[in-house]
């Protein structure tokens, strides 16, 4: 793959990641959105994409994103989304296995 085969959208985004190499270096994902004229919404989504196409872009609670420069800030993005991975799951699994008539067990309506 290379750049040019990404949408406008994706390749700007790579360009602006280009200045934030290390996990030191972090953007937060507020900062990079307003100053790519999108929401972050739109912003988290399009890494999304891009992370499925490959692209090692780290993501940090409290720091932002970052393009790893080594395997610790590998890991520690992996780790990030690992774990909200699991918490998504958990939410899943309650919601699944709700009770339609949850709400009014719960408060005797």
């Amino acid at each position: 793959m290379k750049l040019e085969d990404l949408q406008v959208l994706d390749q700007n985004i790579i360009k602006a990641l280009s200045s934030h190499k290390g996990i030191d270096r972090a953007i937060q994902g507020k900062m990079l959105a307003q100053s790519l004229k999108i929401d972050l919404r739109t912003l988290q989504s399009r890494i999304e994409g891009l992370q499925k196409k490959h692209c090692a872009i780290g993501s940090i609670d409290g720091l932002g994103y970052f393009i790893p420069l080594n395997e610790d800030e590998r890991r520690a993005g992996i780790i990030k989304k690992m774990k909200s991975g699991v918490t998504i799951n958990n939410a899943v699994d309650g919601y699944m296995l709700a009770e339609i008539s949850w709400l009014d067990e719960l408060i005797g309506g």
